[in-house]
């Protein structure tokens, strides 16, 4: 199933058949209709009121509650117009892009602003620092619906940002910002995230070749700021599982850094980050050690500004978006564990999922970590086939791709060097909470994401081509 819809072609047929909110009571936001490109932008904080009740995203929810905070946390939307039709693209600072996150927000959007639940796409910058908005903590009801307000506020406002916008965009080449988190060891072994034992040998190398590479899309309008999307394939986690502050991490900062040294407003996205990390555990190759996110968000930010003058003009600004149904093969893998698998999840609920005692426990019956255990019994009882929906859009020839799980970066690459558009800017944790999806080289060894995919082996690369021939029929 494909739905599609050009800004250029009527759609009443395609409005006739999306789901529309209650537009008795949203506000006449629309700028004056215009043939070509407009663009806004709005932004909300979506601070919790009292952040001493909040458990955070990212590790332990269970046992993570806040005890300070470092940053401010925001929700984003840009607005895209184009013959009087109205589509928002929001990127917020949580982990995840969960339809028991979006669903409810994107009520609260389409009620003010009218924009059907269809035409809104929200990603997140994944920050393993913010709220936990998954996790029942005291308080948590009345913090989501504040969250919802923002989201529909920043998209009224973006709406009424529009401006007409020049599309500008390219890939810039970092270096070493970016790290594959699996280390290869002087055993043979390997260790990283959540797997394998860094005390079998010592720290050889790095299991795959990272990409450093990020995109950068700027629009420049007429009277107003240019709005700027940025992404990096680097896993959001400078804040530790075991770290009890609220912050953006590094999305944060290179966000700030940019709009501090140039005139735009910046909309950060997480890139194909599903196995990279912006640490590294090799001697001589991390420049930034845990406490220095702000260091690092800005020594990435200085990349961006440095090549935002250098930006390549797009051939055109027809606006396309389609979302396509995938179904792929479910992962039944370690299921002959199953036994064990109740025994570990009930020490995770007394002690916690990182504590000492689960994980010696998942060790003891075969499993990386709780989070393995916990994956088996959703495997057992899964059926053959699962299913997501993923989406890609084209203004002119620049190229986007959301997808809804955490991409390895191996993939990323795959799309960006198979893709028609010269620039592909790749958003991760978009439209969905699929979880990781690994390449063969995870797979084969056996790192913390391939243990607890969803999906079978090879499931990644098949995605990465459905995304290229997806780019390839919207510039048609």
């Amino acid at each position: 199933m494909k739905k599609c819809f050009s800004f250029f072609l009527a759609l009443s047929l395609f409005l006739g058949l999306i789901a529309c909110g209650n537009t008795d009571t949203a506000e006449t936001t629309a700028a004056p209709v215009s043939a070509g490109l407009q663009v806004g932008f709005g932004r909300e904080n979506i601070m919790p009121e009292d952040f001493t009740k909040v458990h955070l995203a990212g590790g332990d929810a269970a046992n993570r509650v806040a005890k300070s905070i470092k940053d401010n946390l925001y929700i984003t939307c840009i607005a895209f117009q184009q013959g009087g039709e109205t589509f928002l693209l929001y990127t917020m600072d949580v982990i995840n892009s969960s339809s028991e996150i979006t669903t409810p927000a994107k009520a609260a959007i389409t009620q003010l602003t009218g924009v059907p639940a269809e035409n809104i796409m929200m990603c997140a910058t994944h920050t393993h620092a913010g709220v936990s908005l998954t996790y029942e903590w005291n308080g948590l009801q009345e913090h989501l619906r504040m969250f919802n307000e923002a989201a529909a506020y920043a998209g009224r406002n973006a709406i009424k940002d529009l401006a007409p916008a020049e599309v500008y965009h390219g890939n810039v080449e970092t270096e070493k910002m970016a790290f594959v988190r699996h280390y290869e060891l002087s055993d043979g072994s390997f260790a990283g995230s959540n797997f394998g034992n860094f005390a079998n040998g010592a720290i050889v190398g790095h299991s795959a070749e990272a990409d450093d590479q990020f995109q950068l899309v700027k629009f420049v309008r007429e009277g107003k700021k240019d709005v700027v999307m940025m992404n990096f394939p680097a896993h959001a986690t400078f804040a530790a599982t075991s770290d009890t502050y609220i912050s953006a991490d590094y999305p944060g900062p290179t966000r700030d850094f940019i709009e501090q040294n140039t005139n735009s407003l910046v909309a950060f996205f997480a890139g194909a980050a599903g196995n990279q990390t912006p640490n590294s555990n090799m001697t001589g190759e991390a420049p930034f050690t845990r406490n220095q996110y702000r260091e690092y968000g800005a020594a990435l930010g200085k990349y961006a500004v440095d090549a935002l003058p250098g930006l390549t003009k797009a051939e055109g600004d027809a606006f396309k978006f389609t979302s396509v149904k995938y179904t792929g093969k479910a992962n039944k893998e370690k299921l002959e564990l199953l036994p064990y698998a109740p025994e570990v999840v009930a020490a995770a609920k007394q002690y916690g999922n990182i504590h000492s005692k689960t994980v010696d426990l998942a060790r003891k019956y075969g499993f990386s970590s709780y989070f393995e255990a916990n994956a088996v019994i959703g495997r057992s009882k899964a059926p053959a086939t699962r299913n997501m929906t993923v989406s890609a859009m084209t203004i002119g020839n620049v190229g986007f791709v959301f997808a809804p799980y955490e991409m390895f970066a191996s993939h990323g690459v795959m799309i960006k060097d198979g893709s028609v558009c010269p620039t592909t800017f790749i958003s991760t944790c978009s439209g969905g909470s699929n979880g990781y999806i690994p390449d063969d080289r995870g797979v084969e060894i056996g790192c913390y994401e391939a243990c607890i995919t969803n999906f079978a082996p090879g499931t990644g690369a098949e995605l990465a081509q459905l995304f290229i021939d997806t780019l390839a029929e919207l510039q048609k």
